[in-house]
């Protein structure tokens, strides 16, 4: 079963068109890196994916589930349990987004135990062990702000993963680290690539696009200009829009 499928995606502020008819399917287990310009809608497709922003046309199925879809008299109606398929969905921000005033087991456990009324002991534990796995069970106790903004970041994985969602969205999450934090991150990314966790990632980090991806999306303008494999979008490029961003990129 495929985890998303979106067809003919609209989006528009004001008279500006942002997503000009985005089609993207995202199977199960599957790594979509989103690449391209700025401005050119990538960020707000995965904001319209969970209903951070609502569409101006399409359809968006979540894991067999209709979230929005549009009617033949062009009217976008969203399902009843918009709320509750969306959050089948975790996202990570390109800023962080903890909440300063708690200590990083507490950024962990507030969803899941104020939202979701799950045990608190049983999220403690479940807290823990996702701080295990991005290497920060021994800053449980500290603030945000003593933290570097990769251990930021990593903790806000874990804060999103600490929801049990099935698909993880990324708005470029290593935009505002400086090289040797990215790094860390990335790890943790990686990481969950390769437990099989569904991903979509708004990237300009193109080596993790390369290398872990298992599809890339190049947008620009408001469109998919071109899709494929790593192999065909950094090898074997089509769209001269494309060839001209990989080479302004990574030279």
């Amino acid at each position: 079963m495929e985890k998303i499928v979106a067809k003919n995606i609209k989006k528009s502020f004001d008279d500006l068109d942002v997503l000009k008819g985005i089609d993207l399917e995202v199977g199960e287990g599957e790594v979509v890196a989103i690449i391209g310009p700025s401005g050119g809608g990538k960020s707000t497709l995965l904001r319209c994916l969970n209903k951070l922003e609502t569409i101006d046309g399409g359809s968006i199925v979540i894991e067999g589930e209709t979230l929005a879809e549009t009617t033949p008299d062009g009217e976008v109606k969203y399902s009843p349990d918009a709320s509750r398929i969306a959050c089948k969905m975790g996202m990570v921000f390109q800023q962080f987004n903890l909440f300063p005033h708690m200590t990083v087991l507490q950024n962990l456990m507030e969803a899941p135990v104020r939202v979701q009324h799950r045990p608190v002991e049983e999220v403690r534990q479940e807290a823990l062990a996702l701080l295990r796995k991005v290497g920060l069970e021994d800053k449980q106790d500290q603030y945000p702000r003593r933290l570097s903004g990769g251990q930021q970041q990593r903790v806000a994985i874990a804060r999103a993963l600490c929801n049990k969602p099935n698909i993880m969205l990324f708005d470029e999450p290593t935009s505002s680290l400086d090289p040797e934090l990215t790094g860390e991150v990335l790890k943790t990314m990686r990481n969950l690539a390769e437990d099989h966790m569904t991903m979509v990632v708004v990237t300009h980090e193109m080596g993790f696009a390369r290398e872990v991806a298992t599809k890339v999306l190049f947008m620009c303008d408001g469109i998919v200009q071109e899709q494929g494999t790593p192999e065909e979008i950094f090898g074997h490029p089509k769209n001269e829009r494309l060839r001209s961003f990989l080479q302004s990129i990574l030279k």
